[in-house]
C-alpha cells in the first residue's frame, strides 16, 4: 500500500501535537509495511527530500517562519499548489498512490485535489476545529477556516478523529453521519522520554517542588487560569514552583500577569522545549498541569504519565477520556481555579498518593496508548476505504 500523507507539521517544524502525531503514525506504518510518502512544508537548513525510518519525506513551499500573519491565506495557498505539483510528479515515479491522508485544514486544498486528479480515497484526520480551538467563530478569518474544514469533512472517504468529545464536535458542527468518522487515540512511545541532556538549559533548585505545564500559549490552554490559582498554592505549599514550557501569542501577556499576580519569581517560562529538556523536566517535575478549556485529545498527558510524571487535567474533550479520577490523575472543571489549587495541593502534599497515580498512569499508557496498535487501526480503515471506492466505482461502472 503507498499512501500520500498532507501535513503543515512534520519535524523539525513543531507546533502542536499535529506535528508528534504525524512523525509517530508514518513511522509505525512503515514498520508494518506501508509505503508513506509526507509531503509538508520546507524547513530553513533541511533538505527537499530526506529518508527517515522508512518514512519518504518531501519539502515543498517556503518555510512557514517567513510567512507574516497578514499574508497567512497566501503561503497556505502557495504550499497546497505547491504539494499538488510534487504530488503529481511523486505519484508518476512510484506508480501511483492507493490513497491520500490530509492532516487538518492547511492542506484541505491540495487533499481534496489530488483525491480526484488521482482517482483516489481521500482519508482526512481532525486533529481540532477552528470553532473549537477559539470557543466560537468571532470574525470573518475564522468563519473561512471553518468552511474549509465542513469541505473537507463533507468531501473525505473517511474522518479520523481521536476521541469521542471530537467524533460529537465534527458530527455536530459539519452534519456529516456519525459512520464517517472512526476513533483512533493518540499514542505515545516511551523509549523518545527516557534520553536527558547533558547539561541542562532550565535549572531546578532540589528545595521545591515543582509543577510543570507543557503546550501551546494560547487562551484554550488554560495557562491563564493556572497563574490565577498560583498564589493559592504557595499560601499552602511556599517551595512550589511552576514551570511554564511552550510558545505562543499569549506569551506576554501571561508574564505580564504573574507580575501583577506577585508570583513571577516563583514562575519560570522555559520557553519551547526540545525533546531532550522536555523530558528532563517532567523528571524533575512533581506534577504535570494541563488545565484546558478546549482539548480534542491531550497527548500532552500522555507525554506525562508515560514519564511517572502525576497529573492534573480539564475535565473537557480528550483529556477527560484519558485520565480516570483519582486512579490515573486528577481531573478539575475546565475554568474553575480553586478547584484547580485543591488538586495541585493536594499532590504536592500527598507523595505516596502522588506515586499511586504516577504507576497506574503508566500501565494504562501501556496497555491502550501503543502506537502498533494505532498504525493497525488506521491500515485497517485505508484497507476498508480503499475496497469500498473500489465497489463503489465497479458499481457506477455496470451503471454505465
Amino acid at each position: 500500500m503507498k499512501v500520500l500523507m498532507l501535513s503543515w507539521e512534520y519535524p523539525p517544524h513543531m507546533v502542536g501535537g499535529l506535528g508528534q502525531h504525524v512523525y509517530d503514525i508514518s513511522r509505525y506504518l512503515v514498520m508494518q509495511d506501508v509505503e508513506v510518502h509526507i509531503i509538508t512544508p520546507r524547513v530553513k537548513d533541511y533538505p527537499d527530500y530526506e529518508t527517515f525510518a522508512g518514512v519518504y519525506i518531501h519539502r515543498v513551499g517556503y518555510p512557514t517562519c517567513e510567512a507574516s500573519a497578514d499574508d497567512f491565506k497566501g503561503w497556505t495557498f502557495t504550499f497546497n499548489s505547491e504539494a499538488i505539483r510534487e504530488a503529481v510528479h511523486l505519484n508518476s515515479q512510484i506508480g501511483g498512490f492507493d490513497l491520500v491522508h490530509a492532516h487538518d485544514w492547511m492542506v484541505a486544498y491540495a487533499g481534496r485535489s489530488l483525491s480526484k486528479i488521482f482517482s483516489i480515497p481521500l482519508v482526512t484526520t481532525i486533529h481540532a476545529t477552528e470553532y473549537g480551538r477559539n470557543l466560537g467563530l468571532h470574525n470573518r478569518t475564522q468563519r473561512e477556516i471553518n468552511e474549509i474544514e465542513k469541505n473537507l469533512a463533507l468531501e473525505a472517504n473517511q474522518i479520523i478523529c481521536c476521541s469521542q468529545y471530537m467524533q460529537d464536535e465534527i458530527c455536530s458542527l459539519f452534519g456529516v453521519h456519525r459512520s464517517t468518522v472512526k476513533i483512533i487515540a493518540n499514542g505515545v512511545e516511551p523509549e523518545q522520554f527516557v534520553e536527558l541532556p547533558e547539561q541542562p538549559q532550565v535549572q531546578f533548585d532540589s528545595r521545591e517542588k515543582a509543577l510543570v505545564f507543557l503546550g501551546r500559549l494560547v487562551p484554550e490552554k488554560g495557562v491563564w487560569q493556572l497563574l490565577n490559582c498560583f498564589p493559592r498554592v504557595l499560601e499552602s505549599v511556599p517551595e512550589a514552583r511552576l514551570y511554564i514550557g511552550g510558545r505562543g501569542p499569549q506569551k506576554r501577556l501571561l508574564e505580564q500577569r504573574a507580575l501583577k499576580l506577585g508570583i513571577d519569581e516563583r514562575v519560570v517560562f522555559t520557553g519551547f522545549l526540545h525533546n531532550k529538556e522536555r523530558n528532563y523536566v517532567y523528571n524533575q517535575a512533581k506534577v504535570a498541569v494541563f488545565p484546558s478549556l478546549y482539548e480534542p485529545f491531550g497527548i500532552v498527558a500522555l507525554e506525562a504519565m508515560t514519564t511517572r510524571t502525576p497529573v492534573i487535567v480539564s475535565e473537557v474533550g480528550g483529556l477527560s477520556e484519558i485520565v480516570v479520577h483519582r486512579q490515573t490523575g486528577l481531573k478539575v472543571p475546565p475554568g474553575h481555579e480553586s478547584k484547580l489549587a485543591e488538586a495541585i495541593i493536594e499532590i504536592l502534599s500527598d507523595e505516596i498518593f502522588a506515586g499511586q497515580l504516577a504507576a497506574n498512569a503508566v500501565e494504562l499508557v501501556e496497555s491502550v496508548y501503543s502506537w502498533k496498535i494505532i498504525a493497525q487501526s488506521t491500515i485497517d480503515i485505508y484497507e476498508e476505504v480503499i475496497a469500498r471506492t473500489k465497489v463503489k466505482r465497479t458499481d457506477q461502472s455496470d451503471v454505465g
